[in-house]
């Protein structure tokens, strides 16, 4: 497919739009403060369930911020800390389909 990569960037979008919205939603249950405390238990002491899931996430998140780093240094990507901010700062459903539209866009 020519233009595959837009999937990728639509995806980043999606991504980033439920990591926003559903922040927001805890956010607005606190008054609109964001409660790190109230969010790491709800996803690592909910029940086995939200841990399996935190669990499944956490790998595969290291796992794509490892692959963003060294792919990034290894076919030079500009801006490659950018990615790495917006995988901490927004998100990794948001960060990592970016990283593959630009990607996908210098390969080819």
């Amino acid at each position: 497919m020519k233009n595959a990569h837009y999937l990728y960037l639509i995806l980043s979008i999606v991504g980033g739009g439920f990591t926003f919205y559903f922040v927001y939603e805890g956010m607005m249950l606190h008054n609109g403060t964001f409660n790190v405390i109230e969010f790491v238990q709800s996803t690592w002491t909910a029940n086995p369930y939200a841990k399996s899931i935190s669990c499944d996430f956490l790998t595969g998140a290291i796992a794509g911020t490892l692959f963003i780093l060294l792919e990034g240094i290894r076919i030079k990507i500009k801006y490659l800390y950018l990615y790495l901010m917006a995988t901490v700062l927004i998100g990794f459903a948001f960060a990592f389909p970016l990283f593959l539209f630009f990607r996908h866009r210098k390969l080819a």
